[in-house]
């Protein structure tokens, strides 16, 4: 069986939502969000197996927030969802188009272990510069800038994979490091600051503006607080043009979801990668990817 149509997938989910509840509990759990249907996601508990097994769609859910299952081991009720319906809930959620379907991945872990020495000396560069980058490229052909500011620049690589495409672009950055400030210098790099990205308007000069701003790690999970990512991007938003965009994704978790965007005064046009939020957690797939424009 395949659903050919929104129509056979609020069949299917009609379907579920006449069972009987039932309570899960697991290790980690995610939420999945397509229009107006959310499901859980991640490693359920199983009496036939000791470490749990892994579920892209565990059961749908009524409203919940990102809260009520946050930390590790939490426990929700919802409807549950059969293997065979799984798979057939996966095909179809995975074409998708990219502003249909969010996955929202809650804090587990408030440690901030990430101390960043200079970025491209780090484990992490390699997963930026092979995957996170040309995602972000990939998104810049579809709109149209002249000036663009990179928050949390590193030491500057995306700065430069951009020129490469976008020679004619006028590009800034800000990093708190002043080893990435010093990588920017040897590279030759202009417009680079060294400061704290909530400080934004302390840093830059007085009227600058942006048709693009790109948060590439900095508003994510293990780099700042809810509260750091909340105010960086408020912040930001001063210094972007009316109709300009923003640009959020990273390899940790995204903080801020849809909704707070949306609510903070930005059109959301796209919210995912749709047919990398199934694939296996065992191996990096870039997940989250949000574009916005401001209003």
């Amino acid at each position: 069986m395949e659903l050919q149509s929104e129509k056979d997938f609020y069949s299917l989910i009609h379907k579920i939502r006449q069972r009987d509840k039932e309570t899960l509990s697991g290790y980690w759990f995610n939420l999945i969000k397509d229009k107006d249907c959310q499901f859980i996601q991640g490693n359920i508990n199983d009496e036939k197996s000791e470490v749990g097994i892994n579920r892209n769609l565990a059961t749908l859910t009524d409203e919940i927030r990102p809260d009520d299952i946050k930390g590790f081991w939490p426990e929700i009720s919802g409807y549950p969802i059969y293997k065979p319906e799984e798979e057939i809930l996966v095909k179809y959620m995975s074409a998708l188009g990219e502003n249909d379907i969010e996955i929202i991945i809650p804090e587990r872990d408030v440690a901030r272990p990430v101390d960043w020495d200079r970025f491209d000396s780090t484990g992490e560069f390699r997963i930026y510069s092979t995957f996170i980058y040309p995602a972000i490229i990939d998104v810049l052909t579809i709109i149209e800038f002249h000036r663009f500011l990179d928050m949390g620049c590193g030491s500057g690589n995306l700065i430069q994979a951009i020129k490469k495409s976008y020679p004619d672009a006028e590009c800034y950055g800000i990093d708190i490091n002043d080893k990435n400030i010093e990588a920017t210098e040897e590279n030759e790099l202009p417009n680079i600051y060294l400061g704290d990205s909530e400080k934004i308007n302390d840093i830059l000069p007085d009227g600058l503006s942006f048709d693009v701003i790109i948060f590439c790690g900095l508003l994510n999970k293990q780099v700042t607080t809810r509260e750091e990512s909340t105010k960086i991007l408020a912040n930001s938003l001063q210094r972007l043009k009316k109709g300009g965009h923003i640009i959020m994704t990273g390899y940790s978790a995204c903080y801020l979801t849809a909704n707070n965007l949306t609510s903070m005064g930005i059109q959301i046009l796209r919210k995912s990668i749709p047919e990398n939020i199934f694939k296996d957690y065992f191996h990096f797939y870039l997940r989250q990817l949000y574009l916005g424009r401001k209003l």
